[in-house]
């Protein structure tokens, strides 16, 4: 379960805005009754930790967090070191956490992957040593940034992006290539911010994308579908995915999530017209952060 709705006011389908802190325990309490046993957080997602670390069961769930760092630590490893323990010791408290299961980097666009590559490892294995977390890993923006990082070391976990209009991990036996190095993969966005969750049409903000969801919507109609249907069922039978990373913000989203777990796989005919038709997506569409009026970042 993502938990950036528990902390900010995050989606472009969001309609409801951040729950209270009671509805968000309630939340987390019917996640844990119904069988979900990892949460993903992160420092920028508002106060999403503090309300994780208030709720009584906390400590059932697995925590994935995640950690940034400045243009100059990048390029400095000391530096890198001492920001990434301050950012987790802070999350270790927010959480109620001596030591976090599972840390990711959370990259930014600007920061080249080259950069980092080198960098990780030796901030995972001194972060590791310091007990503060069990494993690493990484949060990209871009599958084809993964093809930088030559050493796994210490690398044992990465979120990536995969919906029916971001298939680039699909590409170039990517994922094969990361289970060879026994890398758990963690897919984001699977609903795109909420826009394969939107009805039509489309809002004026979000009319950039309409001539790919019209097309869609044609294939989940040969597939006697719905489009968020589809769209959690491509990623959930995509090989070599080991787990799904779906926000929240009522019970009754949570419930359906949970439902669509349960439906029956995609045909080897609508999962393929779906790699084949939006293989090629445009940045722009498939990269919230670059939609042009802002909506979220």
């Amino acid at each position: 379960m993502g938990t950036v709705q528990l902390g900010l006011n995050y989606g472009v389908a969001n309609k409801s805005g951040q729950p209270s802190i009671d509805y968000s325990h309630k939340l987390l309490q019917f996640a844990l009754d119904n069988g979900i046993n990892t949460l993903d957080t992160a420092r920028i997602y508002g106060n999403a930790e503090d309300v994780i670390g208030s709720f009584k069961n906390s400590n059932e769930f697995t925590i994935v967090s995640k950690f940034k760092l400045t243009d100059a630590a990048v390029g400095d490893i000391k530096l890198a070191i001492a920001e990434a323990r301050e950012s987790i010791q802070t999350s270790c408290r927010l959480l109620n956490r001596k030591q976090l299961p599972i840390v990711l980097f959370h990259k930014n666009m600007s920061q080249p992957i080259e950069q980092v590559t080198d960098l990780l490892p030796v901030v995972f294995s001194a972060l590791i040593n310091e007990g503060l977390i069990e494993k690493g890993g990484i949060s990209v923006y871009c599958a084809h940034e993964l093809h930088q990082i030559l050493e796994w070391e210490n690398m044992n976990y990465i979120q990536v992006p995969v919906n029916v209009f971001d298939t680039r991990i699909l590409q170039k036996n990517i994922l094969q290539q990361l289970e060879q190095q026994n890398v758990i993969v963690f897919a984001r966005s699977v609903y795109l911010q909420g826009l394969l969750a939107m009805k039509e049409p489309l809002p004026d903000s979000l009319s950039f994308a309409t001539p790919y969801y019209k097309q869609l919507r044609k294939i989940a109609a040969k597939a006697n579908r719905s489009i968020k249907e589809i769209a959690f069922s491509f990623v959930r039978d995509t090989p070599c995915v080991n787990s799904i990373v779906v926000g929240a913000e009522t019970i009754e989203q949570l419930c359906q999530n949970i439902e669509l777990l349960g439906t029956p796989p995609l045909s080897k005919e609508i999962y393929d017209e779906i790699k084949e038709c939006f293989g090629n997506v445009p940045d722009e569409i498939i990269t919230p952060a670059l939609w042009k009026n802002k909506i979220t970042q």
